[in-house]
């Protein structure tokens, strides 16, 4: 149980003494607070009847105390704000946050794709490369077997009876010929597709 206290009070010059269990110090600044507010509605002029001043007192009390009423509901309605728009904030950050873990994955997936496209890029020059070679040595080849038959040919347009071991030569020379005119069209087209590929991934590794 609360102690009871009792204090004496002097308010607007009457003593009046209030129990109750509100400490001593605390029910002195209230008889204080009502004194001076007395007394302000007053002037100190003491020429109006007390229970006036004193009703004039407790209305501008209540005024005050309602319009701190008012001010701490407008704050309280304003902490609550803060207080969502804080919970929306975070909310905001935790999505900022799984959104930027998502995008480094996705970085480092694109990453390592344009890796692999950057080593099959580098296969496919290798290759063309390879090709090109391939192509190179096929038409010296073929310009030397092609100068060959011509030498056979003026050869046998030079004689009127040319061997038949020599016209064999030749036939089995042409048909060389052809299969390596053939093969190196198919090599050419070979180096067209490799080029379109290559282009192509080149493009998509930009």
């Amino acid at each position: 149980m609360a102690e009871i206290n009792k204090v004496t009070v002097l308010v607007f010059g009457q003593e009046y003494t209030l129990s109750g269990d509100m400490p001593r110090d605390y029910v002195l600044k209230l008889a204080d607070h009502v004194d001076a507010k007395m007394k302000e509605i007053d002037g100190g002029a003491g020429s109006q009847p007390l229970s006036a001043v004193a009703v004039l007192a407790a209305m501008l009390i209540a005024d005050e105390y309602y319009t701190l009423d008012s001010d701490i509901t407008s704050l309280l309605e304003q902490n609550q704000k803060l207080s969502d728009n804080a919970a929306s904030y975070e909310r905001m950050w935790e999505e900022l946050k799984a959104n930027y873990a998502s995008y480094k994955e996705e970085v480092a997936s694109m990453q390592a794709n344009r890796e692999t496209l950057q080593r099959y890029i580098a296969e496919k020059d290798q290759q063309l490369s390879s090709v090109n070679s391939q192509l190179e040595e096929e038409k010296r080849y073929n310009e030397e077997l092609r100068s060959r038959v011509d030498e056979l040919l003026a050869k046998v347009q030079k004689s009127d009876n040319a061997p038949l071991e020599a016209q064999k030569k030749i036939e089995e020379l042409e048909t060389r010929c052809r299969d390596i005119e053939s093969s190196f069209f198919d090599i050419q087209m070979e180096n067209i597709h490799l080029k379109n590929d290559l282009e192509a991934y080149r493009k998509q590794g930009r």
